[in-house]
């Protein structure tokens, strides 16, 4: 496609049509269509948010080579976790490392946190990703951190190892397709790893973000796409506004009113579990949003067009179950956000900003030559209803508008506005 949307013919000029047409329609159908798995693949697909399998789990440990106590998540066929094979030959799929926090202040014998870290980390293998959960130990808190802190060496050996030694490693996307997301203490290491390595998103749940001595804040760095997850009761997590507003985009944030540090683990599971929100679906609907993100912008290889299909608010899209064997293996996923829905225990607001987000413009009680030169100079489309023209007396002003005045929205999107004619108030 050309720039402005025509073909471009460009290929006949001093060229082979025969040798060009087939990378010209291969380069198309990477834009605008998934791609066929080789022949290699036991399904028609390649896994991927809207289209799941299962997952496997594995542990690794120094008598594997690894560089740390690892678990790794993947995608599988096979619905007996500990001991499904890697559903290899359908394509690549992106690494994805998890920096879990800190638990020990609560026990101080806890120091296998990470083996806790089991629901979204499945859940994302389903949708066609490799994670790896390290185990980093007793976190200390990463302020006035150095590079060559504990945490940061274990993620760079991490990363090699998943890329050099593993096993599966030639199921994993080329560099530099790999991600990085947190929790707590981790979400700072995790924003600070992404300021310093090369990396292609960035997720933090509950990142104690103001429990931080001095600014710039670890978050402050992030170039990359980035999305933050926190609830209203769970203090030193949020993101002040005026921290968030300079933030580049591509940005997200989900935010709980009743959210709690923990609610992202099954009750009990952790002796720091010490309040629990409300809002019994969390768990599930932060693991969705962080599935949906990482697919808006690291999809697995096959799936180019996946971006297009989740919306920029992150809330799931349909699933493709058009085969019996796609609503086999989709079954129970991306439901947590759809639980929410009409739940008190589970409002949240949800707000982004992309390259191509836009804030509606207040034009009420305005003329509406004024309001369409404003909504027009925010690259939306004025829909106007009520009288117009230059019958009658006095001008035409806008009465109501809608969306609100502040909303996100997307460019080309459009601002209803009902007018009024006479004196403006």
């Amino acid at each position: 496609m050309s720039e402005h949307g025509g073909i471009d013919n460009s290929y006949h000029e001093d060229k082979h049509p025969e040798e060009e047409l087939p990378a010209y329609f291969d380069a198309y159908l990477k834009a605008f269509a998934p791609l066929a798995p080789p022949d290699t693949c036991p399904i028609g697909w390649q896994p991927n948010a809207l289209e799941p399998v299962f997952y496997g789990v594995r542990d690794y440990s120094a008598a594997d080579g690894a560089p740390a106590n690892l678990r790794v998540f993947f995608p599988s066929l096979d619905g007996a976790a500990h001991a499904a094979p890697i559903l290899d030959g359908c394509g690549r799929y992106p690494l994805v490392l998890f920096v879990h926090g800190d638990c020990s202040q609560n026990n101080p014998n806890v120091n296998e946190h990470y083996l806790q870290w089991f629901y979204p980390q499945a859940q994302l293998a389903r949708s066609g990703y490799v994670v790896v959960v390290p185990n980093f130990g007793k976190q200390r808190h990463p302020a006035g951190f150095e590079l060559d802190q504990p945490t940061i060496h274990i993620l760079e050996k991490t990363r090699s190892w998943m890329r050099n030694q593993w096993e599966h490693r030639e199921v994993l996307m080329s560099e530099p397709a790999t991600a990085i997301y947190g929790h707590s203490f981790g979400a700072l290491y995790a924003a600070i790893y992404a300021t310093t390595h090369d990396v292609a998103a960035f997720a933090g749940l509950s990142g104690v973000w103001t429990d931080w001595p001095t600014p710039p804040y670890p978050f402050e760095g992030l170039t990359v796409p980035k999305l933050f997850i926190w609830g209203e009761n769970d203090e030193q997590t949020e993101i002040p506004d005026h921290l968030w507003a300079p933030l580049p985009t591509p940005k997200h944030k989900i935010v709980f009113a009743e959210g709690q540090h923990w609610d992202y683990l099954p009750a009990g599971t952790t002796p720091c579990d010490q309040a629990r929100g409300p809002c019994q679906y969390l768990k599930a609907a932060a693991s969705d949003f962080v599935i949906t993100f990482f697919s808006k912008y690291l999809p697995p290889e096959l799936v180019p067009n996946l971006p297009d299909l989740i919306p920029d608010s992150l809330i799931p899209s349909p699933l493709d179950l058009s085969t019996y064997e796609k609503n086999f293996y989709g079954a129970g996923h991306l439901t947590g956000v759809r639980a929410l829905s009409g739940n008190e225990d589970c409002e949240y607001d949800n707000d982004w900003r992309t390259p191509d987000t836009r804030t509606v413009p207040f034009v009420m009680n305005t003329p509406q030559s004024v309001a369409d030169h404003d909504v027009r100079h925010a690259d939306l489309v004025p829909q106007y209803s009520g009288p117009t023209g230059q019958q009658g007396s006095g001008p035409v002003w806008v009465f109501t508008q809608s969306p609100q005045p502040g909303a996100s929205v997307t460019v080309g999107d459009t601002v209803k506005m009902n007018l009024r004619r006479g004196e403006i108030p």
